[in-house]
């Protein structure tokens, strides 16, 4: 009887499977049972097939008992079927219950296989989840429905509802997320990387963000992700960029999270309205860097070519797979070679203008060395280093950077800073700058340029609440005594963006909003990764935004092809303006006519460098002196 029962217990925890075929058994040995009750002692003589579908029917419906009638003997034998068929059944629906329990409890483990194709993967969880999300949107509105699958350390109904309430996404663009560790290749399997668009890993939130990174690339190789795959990830230590890209391989994208971050922070303070025209070139919204091919432009010369097209605004080239941003005008354009250009995300399809430049109007005018310039950064994150190793590349010397922080980190690297320092003479101090007589005893109104970071030590909700603090007094500060400086602000969640805009800022800059467009740009377009890796790189091209009166005549009605020339002169390229009546304008049509006042700006693609487009004028410009 033990072994029995041993038995028993064994196929009873075998699952809903074997106890299925055990009631199945069981209900084919009572309707062979209750088969042999009807022949032998039912009124109504009978042939075997019909007892035995009559004895499966009393044990699938108890209710024909009912209408049985004979001896005591064959009603009890129907009763007892009946009664045993209801037991059966029970445990069946029983088991049911069950077994739909448990899928379901599975489905909510997120622990089931994602069958997609061409579908974008998220490695990790964070803030910037919902931004990729809502720019994958924008990214994917001309491809019909897509699918994002998302696998992160988290609880999959939570994700779910975090996405439901904080990303308004379309509904063609569906999101599947799953619950695993990104770092696991068993588990990053469940999301079928190999049969993906594009793969892009989040950083996680804490010190080893960077060992978790580059764990997850090798993860996707176990996966046996495709080499067709684009992987796109970003590491915050520059130290870590090639065990990331030896980890990913040949077809990941590494990008430099801190540096890029503290470059466009950099070049935001020194340039006014800057973080605006890098959102509107990351972002899939209006404005987008395209890759097209020549077409009629084929044997033209690059600098002949900047004025032809009505739409667009072409910056660079393509030749033999290598970015060429802002060649030299004599460049001839190949027939194989590739145009980049901005354009409108309506599509790329180009427009002869009918524009003709003024030569009249073009005033190129002498530039000299600028300025010395002082900085104040008021904050310190993990960033600050990077920062201020920027400011000492753009600044012409003599320039001074005082950060003023109450951050134990700050001092020992500001003292490290400083031996390696070419251009700048930098001091620190230990203060609360969330104190109005602490900035009151900084002497703002002596700096050229404020920029406020946001303390990474901190929750996201908290380190904003600080900044706007920090930021209110300044402004106030400025406001009251006039000062002129520029004002520029870092923010950790976007949300706050619109508390920031309150305060009338000259720029804020999200710099995980800046660093999370830009990785899916690459996601999107791998060839935009060396296009990007110029245009942030000190050495390369740069956006800058400059006087309008070193380029045309101001007062003077001129259209924007005419800009385009005048710019040539100092070999840039102009991709927009920017007026007090109509703020940053890119990609304006080149028969626009523009009146330019004093304080306009003209924003140009130039050479990088410290200071990159200063010096004398052309040879052969003429000099133009404005009333």
């Amino acid at each position: 009887m033990r072994r029995l029962r041993y038995r028993f217990d064994n196929l009873i925890a075998r699952g809903a499977w074997a106890m299925t075929g055990l009631l199945a058994v069981v209900a084919v040995v009572m309707a062979s049972v209750g088969a042999a009750a009807i022949l032998a002692l039912s009124p109504r003589p009978t042939d075997l097939p019909s007892a035995l579908w009559s004895g499966l029917m009393r044990t699938m419906s108890p209710v024909m008992v009912t209408r049985d009638i004979g001896s005591p003997l064959f009603l009890a034998c129907m009763l007892v079927l009946a009664l045993t068929g209801i037991v059966i059944f029970s445990a069946l629906i029983g088991l049911i219950k069950t077994g739909l329990d448990r899928k379901l409890a599975r489905l909510r483990k997120g622990r089931s296989q994602v069958l997609e194709y061409d579908h974008t993967v998220l490695l990790g969880w964070s803030e910037q989840t919902f931004l990729i999300l809502s720019e994958l949107a924008a990214a994917n509105a001309g491809r019909g429905r897509t699918c994002v699958a998302i696998l992160a350390d988290e609880d999959k109904v939570s994700m779910e509802e975090a996405v439901r309430d904080r990303a308004d996404l379309p509904r063609r663009l569906r999101v599947v997320c799953r619950t695993g560790n990104p770092t696991d290749p068993m588990d990053v399997a469940i999301v079928s990387p190999e049969q993906a668009h594009a793969v892009i890993v989040l950083g996680s939130e804490d010190a080893d963000s960077d060992a978790k990174t580059i764990k997850s690339l090798l993860a996707l190789d176990a996966a046996g992700v495709r080499p067709e795959v684009q992987l796109v990830a970003g590491v915050r230590d520059p130290r870590n960029l090639a065990a990331a890209r030896l980890a990913g391989g040949g077809n990941a994208r590494i990008v430099d999270i801190d540096e890029t971050a503290a470059r466009i922070m950099v070049q935001t303070c020194l340039h006014a309205g800057l973080s605006t025209v890098y959102s509107d070139l990351l972002g899939f919204e209006g404005d987008e860097i395209y890759f097209c091919p020549p077409g009629e432009l084929a044997g033209s010369r690059f600098g002949d070519a900047l004025t032809v097209w009505e739409n667009h605004s072409l910056i660079g080239m393509r030749q033999e797979g290598k970015v060429v941003l802002n060649p030299a005008g004599e460049t001839p354009i190949g027939p194989d070679d590739q145009l980049i250009v901005i354009a409108d995300d309506d599509g790329i399809q180009r427009t002869r203008t009918s524009a003709e430049v003024n030569e009249a109007a073009i005033a190129v005018t002498d530039r000299h060395d600028p300025p010395a310039r002082r900085v104040l950064i008021l904050g310190w994150n993990d960033c600050g280093a990077a920062i201020v190793t920027e400011f000492d590349r753009y600044m012409p010397p003599g320039s001074q950077v005082t950060v003023v922080a109450e951050d134990p980190r700050m001092t020992s690297r500001v003292n490290t800073l400083s031996a390696r320092l070419d251009h700048l003479a930098l001091s620190c101090a230990t203060e609360d700058v969330t104190r109005r007589d602490v900035l009151e005893s900084l002497g703002l109104g002596s700096y050229d340029h404020v920029l406020i970071l946001a303390d990474d030590r901190v929750d996201a909700h908290v380190a904003d609440s600080r900044t706007l603090l920090t930021l209110l007094h300044v402004r106030d500060m400025s406001q009251g005594n006039g000062w002129q400086h520029s004002l520029v602000t870092e923010i950790v969640d976007d949300r706050d963006r619109r508390l920031v805009e309150v305060t009338e800022v000259d720029d804020f800059i999200v710099s995980s909003k800046i660093t999370s467009l830009l990785m899916i740009q690459i996601a999107e377009n791998p060839h935009r990764y060396d296009l990007f890796a110029d245009l942030f790189d000190a050495g390369g091209q740069e956006i800058y935004i400059k006087p309008a009166e070193d380029y045309v005549r101001l007062s003077t009605p001129v259209n924007h092809a005419t800009v385009v020339a005048a710019a040539r002169a100092y070999e840039e390229v102009a991709i927009g303006y920017r007026s007090g009546g109509s703020g940053i304008v890119l990609n304006p049509p080149k028969s626009r006519e523009l009146t330019f006042q004093p304080g306009d700006m003209v924003i140009v693609l130039a050479g990088g460098g410290p200071r990159a487009g200063e010096g004398t004028r052309p040879a052969g410009a003429r000099r133009i002196e404005h009333a």
